[in-house]
């Protein structure tokens, strides 16, 4: 009898493992936060992974229709997120967001995303570029400068997926626009400087004044260099789903375990 419930169960997980796992499959543990803004009010921009890191937007955004459910609309003088203070991934690392530019360029350097001791996505003023900056060994781009191999589409006021990695296992960096690969180096093989500080959306602290003016939807982190076909289910699927599909491989491998442990 408990062979028969043994096969039921494998079965079961089997199968919603193949259902979960139809796309590019994620691993739960390589999540660091997932940031939707579909409260679509508040003060909170709630961490929708497992690790607790929900945003305080500052600055009073508008919260507006995204590409997936609600976004936050930045004013360019005052608006943006602050994550936690936590160490950022150093092995390797993917952010990703999606950005709609409420000027014809981009309005201020560096805003996107940014630990300023370990990464930037780092648009250009006055430009439709966008930089990927990391402090690999120091700061930025090691051997190169920070603004090499800046990339960016013919229309940034359009929604667009910017998505960045860096692997210092093989030295490989990648900008990723709409889940397709852009721009690429080969850079020293070395980790991410480390910051324990704040994460900030939609300002670069480097400097006064330099807050984007754009919308943002669907921020996320991973400490892993996702690959173009996980990059792709992100941008088909959104955050969302990606992250449900996550979480629900994440549970059903406990359920595994469990079945493991009492069989």
């Amino acid at each position: 009898m408990k062979f028969g419930i043994l096969v039921v169960c494998i079965l079961c997980v089997s199968f919603s493992l193949m259902l979960a796992t139809s796309d590019a499959a994620i691993d739960p543990d390589d999540v660091v936060g997932v940031w939707l803004f579909d409260e679509g009010s508040g003060e909170v921009a709630t961490d929708v992974s497992e690790n607790g890191l929900d945003g305080i937007i500052h600055g009073n955004p508008k919260w507006v229709n995204g590409k997936f459910g609600k976004a936050l609309e930045l004013d360019g003088s005052a608006a943006y997120v602050e994550v936690p203070e936590h160490e950022n991934p150093r092995e390797a690392i993917t952010v990703s967001l999606w950005v709609k530019s409420l000027t014809e360029n981009w309005n201020q350097h560096g805003w996107m995303i940014e630990k300023r001791n370990a990464f930037v996505l780092h648009p250009n003023t006055g430009t439709k570029n966008v930089a990927w900056a990391i402090c690999n060994g120091g700061c930025w781009n090691k051997p190169r400068a920070w603004s090499d191999n800046a990339v960016g589409p013919t229309d940034v006021t359009d929604w667009h997926m910017y998505t960045a990695t860096w692997n210092s296992v093989t030295g490989e960096w990648f900008i990723y626009i709409d889940a397709k690969e852009e721009s690429a180096m080969n850079l020293d093989k070395t980790p991410l400087d480390a910051d324990t500080g704040a994460v900030f959306i939609g300002r670069d602290t480097c400097c006064a004044g330099r807050f984007g003016n754009a919308v943002i939807d669907e921020v996320a982190m991973f400490s892993v260099a996702l690959d173009q076909s996980e990059i792709e289910t992100l941008m088909t699927k959104g955050l969302g789903n990606t992250v449900a599909d996550v979480e629900a491989k994440g549970k059903m491998t406990t359920t595994w375990g469990s079945i493991k442990v009492n069989y």
